[in-house]
């Protein structure tokens, strides 16, 4: 209730209750429920004959199986690449399919009984009701030379309406005071390094969230977990991350539930009761 009043995410509610209330328990919130559809949403996707909406249903279905794979990437720690690379799929290119055979929105489209090239007047009209943005380039093909190449990328309203008509949930994710697996990765990692401290070149925008002062929306403020420092008894030389102790009060309040969300994430250790 008091976040719906200042108008503020839960959490930092709770972060400030459980630093100025230590000795009170701190109950969890159910986990996040999903929204109905709106309206609009439903309206949105009325507007669509059936053949744009098959597109829009491949080009999303194509989209969500990216962001598995990266999603599976991130848990298993390798390379991350930026989100603008890998929204952008490739829908068709302009060649002989004997030759280039067919991309995955392609196959997908074949399987839904549409079997052209797929960059004409369907993909145009989502685009002009803002569900996808086309991108049109060249890409050089071993044997073929410079081919031209459709690509599409899913907007924000598309992927909504395309949840919203299909009945796809977007993922709950953790109750509100819990942290999403890779940030969770990073406090533990922190955490384990102790008194020595993590590397102050910590990749990634995850400090940005963890670390004191204010989170990248620039309003609320980053959850306080980690602070970059000098060693203890050290008072130049390189700054390193340490837990605080927000970070480790944290931790011994919601370890259990943590390593029932996250069971592939070691956390042994990092409880401040077993040392």
């Amino acid at each position: 209730m008091l976040a719906q009043v200042y108008r503020i995410p839960d959490r930092v509610v709770m972060d400030a209750w459980r630093r100025s209330r230590p000795e009170d328990p701190l109950p969890l919130l159910p986990p996040r429920r999903a929204r109905q559809p709106s309206e609009k949403l439903l309206g949105a996707w009325s507007s669509l004959n059936d053949r744009q909406r098959t597109y829009l249903t491949c080009i999303f279905q194509q989209d969500q199986e990216a962001e598995a794979q990266q999603r599976h990437a991130r848990h298993v720690g390798a390379e991350q690449r930026p989100a603008e690379e890998w929204r952008r799929m490739t829908l068709a290119l302009s060649a002989s399919s004997d030759a280039v055979g067919f991309t995955r929105i392609q196959e997908r489209l074949r399987e839904a009984g549409v079997h052209d090239p797929g960059a004409g007047s369907s993909v145009a009209a989502l685009e002009r009701r803002g569900l996808i943005v086309v991108y049109r380039d060249r890409v050089y093909v071993d044997g073929l030379g410079d081919l031209p190449r459709t690509r599409v990328e899913m907007t924000r309203p598309g992927r909504a309406v395309a949840r919203a008509a299909l009945g796809v949930p977007r993922e709950a994710g953790p109750p509100a005071p819990l942290l999403s697996s890779w940030l969770w990765k990073i406090v533990v990692r922190v955490a384990r390094a102790g008194t020595q401290g993590v590397d102050g070149s910590l990749a990634g925008r995850g400090p940005h969230y963890l670390a004191v002062g204010q989170s990248p929306d620039g309003r609320t403020p980053s959850r306080g977990f980690i602070v970059l420092r000098h060693p203890d008894g050290v008072t130049h030389g390189p700054y390193r991350w340490f837990l605080t102790d927000s970070g480790q009060h944290h931790i011994d309040d919601h370890l259990d539930a943590y390593r029932s969300l996250y069971p592939g994430i070691d956390a042994e250790g990092v409880n401040g009761s077993s040392g």
